[in-house]
């Protein structure tokens, strides 16, 4: 039924729930490699760094629940599906901002367990690819920046227009075998070292 078994880690205080949202997953060929207590070493554990999905079951998620998810969403970034009791603008909000994926109050209902995994995945992937879009856009901005900063520089203290400048940047990377932007940023370093 499910082509692709996933590595969950499930945290929850109540045994007896968390053995019947284990035994679920399993019937749809899922593996739960770790069940926690509590959130508090999640970010740290050596299981998040193998886990597909983080499930967390929490009848009324603290500040601190929150704090650890933030670590996990920058440390070792995973789809993060919240079932709660709880519900209101600001836990939805906090639960959002810490990178929970899908936040479900009153919904551990086993037939609907696969389908909320499955839009947290797609939710996830979504937005890691918006975030390494964004990642590699400021990346691009950066070099540009470093780049007209360096042509300035050469401009200013050879006394030569933007042109030859920018010929004089690519013939350094060219015979330093380097990238346009990393013989800007040291052009730049060295200028800053003179200063």
């Amino acid at each position: 039924m499910n082509p692709e078994a996933l590595k969950i880690i499930l945290v929850d205080e109540n045994m007896g729930r968390s053995a019947i949202l284990r035994r679920a997953l399993q019937d749809k060929g899922h593996e739960v490699i770790c069940r926690l207590e509590n959130s508090e070493n999640l970010a740290s554990s050596y299981e998040i760094t193998h886990a597909d999905v983080v499930i967390i079951n929490a009848d009324i998620p603290d500040e601190a629940v929150f704090a650890n998810l933030r670590d996990v969403n920058k440390t070792k970034p995973k789809p993060i599906v919240m079932f709660t009791e709880s519900s209101g603008d600001k836990m939805a909000g906090a639960a959002i901002k810490s990178g929970v994926n899908a936040y479900i109050v009153d919904g551990l209902e086993e037939n609907r367990v696969q389908p909320i995994i499955d839009v947290a995945i797609a939710r996830f992937r979504e937005f890691q690819a918006l975030k390494d879009e964004l990642d590699a856009t400021r990346s691009q901005l950066a070099e540009r920046k470093a780049v007209e900063k360096a042509k300035g520089l050469l401009m200013k203290h050879k006394k030569i227009n933007e042109d030859e400048a920018y010929q004089s940047l690519r013939k350094m990377a060219m015979d330093k075998n380097k990238r346009i932007a990393d013989i800007a940023d040291s052009i730049i370093s060295a200028f800053e070292l003179l200063e």
